[in-house]
């Protein structure tokens, strides 16, 4: 790491958590966790090492997101040589131990999670008793289930040491929104079904806005909240369709009447309002390069979801949500305009709704476990 990057780790906080992990999915999960560990102490930094293969989480602030060649354990030598890591979390499919090693000789707490058997990775791991003096710097194990116990126990792992805590949540913090601002455009949508579609590129706005003339055919009253991509577009989508429908822009604080049609929300930092006067939701890029947000992001906030195929970096949640029938999946854009209306009928919506806050809800005790462990350990 070139000085650069050591100045900006200094400058994150104190104390420091390491969080590491080896897999998008994971990736996903320490992400939600940071975000989590940031909200519920002001002092802290995190440090999220992630693979290299990954695409790098959105930059927030104390949070330094790094790519990590192989084990990381060049960087982890480096790191804890230059400054001092309060606690570790590694959720990964075998134990770096090389990463581990320097954290634990400067004394600091390391966790493990996501890891349902007790391996190591690294040339040495095969040498007898190697596994057991890798694992000896572990501090505490939190597992997903019950049935893994016994593996870690075999490995010299008291009960005092292992924690049964279910998996992590993939979730985000719920998006903050202005509650004034909601309570105003709530009122001015009272008795009207509101979808939306989310981080719309350019290549999908002709069909968004289809869907929404097609629809206005059975319901005169639907609002369409079209969210671009690049809320820099906001002037030139109002230009283009303004001759066929009721429009209003959010960029110049243009009121919603009742003959408001669409909706163009070109603005940043504002996707939690937006969820929450929705019913429904269309993750936009989801027919072309892929969903700029986590479908998360929807179902933590009550919106039934729809979307194309192509997942982009959260494959992971699109496919737990899918599996437990919190979503609509399409293949083909001409099918939207049909899925959409089917989805914006209230038992649809609702049911739909309730099975993807279910998703939300269960791994937010693991969150919370991991969130009080890592804290108490920088406090130690």
């Amino acid at each position: 790491m070139s000085e650069d990057g050591m100045s900006l780790v200094a400058g994150l906080g104190s104390p420091l958590v390491w969080l590491h992990c080896d897999s998008p999915s994971r990736l996903e999960k320490l992400t939600a966790l940071s975000e989590a560990v940031l909200q519920a102490d002001e002092e802290v930094g995190v440090l999220l090492i992630y693979p290299q293969a990954c695409p790098p989480p959105a930059e927030i602030p104390r949070r330094l997101c790094l790519p990590c060649a192989d084990d990381g354990a060049a960087l982890g030598r480096k790191l804890a040589a230059k400054t001092r890591i309060g606690a570790a979390l590694i959720a990964a499919r075998s134990l770096p131990a090389g990463v581990v090693a320097p954290l634990a000789k400067q004394g600091t707490r390391v966790l493990l999670a996501e890891m349902a058997v007790p391996r190591a990775e690294g040339f040495w791991s095969m040498t007898p008793g190697y596994k057991r003096r890798a694992f000896s710097r572990v501090s505490h194990v939190f597992l997903a289930t019950e049935r893994a116990r016994a593996l870690w126990r075999e490995a010299g792992f008291a009960d005092e040491r292992l924690s049964v805590i279910g998996t992590l949540s993939q979730v985000p913090l719920a998006l903050k929104c202005n509650e004034t601002e909601r309570e105003t455009l709530a009122e001015s949508l009272r008795h009207r079904t509101v979808w939306l579609a989310a981080g719309v590129p350019p290549e999908e706005e002709e069909r968004v806005i289809a869907v929404q003339q097609e629809a206005l055919r059975e319901s005169h009253r639907l609002a369409l909240i079209l969210h671009p991509a690049d809320p820099m577009r906001g002037p030139e989508l109002y230009a283009r369709f303004a001759h066929q429908f009721t429009m209003a822009l959010r960029s110049r604080d243009d009121p919603i009447t009742p003959e408001t049609q669409v909706y163009i929300a070109d603005t940043e930092g504002e996707r939690g309002l937006w969820y929450r006067l929705a019913v429904a939701c269309y993750m936009g890029g989801s027919f072309s390069k892929g969903s700029s947000f986590s479908p998360m992001e929807a179902a933590g906030l009550g919106c039934a979801i729809v979307h194309g195929p192509e997942k982009g970096q959260f494959a992971a949640a699109f496919d737990l949500l899918a599996e437990r029938r919190a979503t609509r999946r399409l293949t083909r854009p001409p099918a939207l305009g049909a899925m959409m209306r089917a989805v914006l009928r209230p038992e649809q919506a609702a049911e739909m709704a309730h099975r993807g806050w279910q998703i939300v809800s269960e791994g937010s005790e693991a969150t919370e476990t991991l969130v009080t462990a890592l804290l108490a350990a920088c406090r130690e």
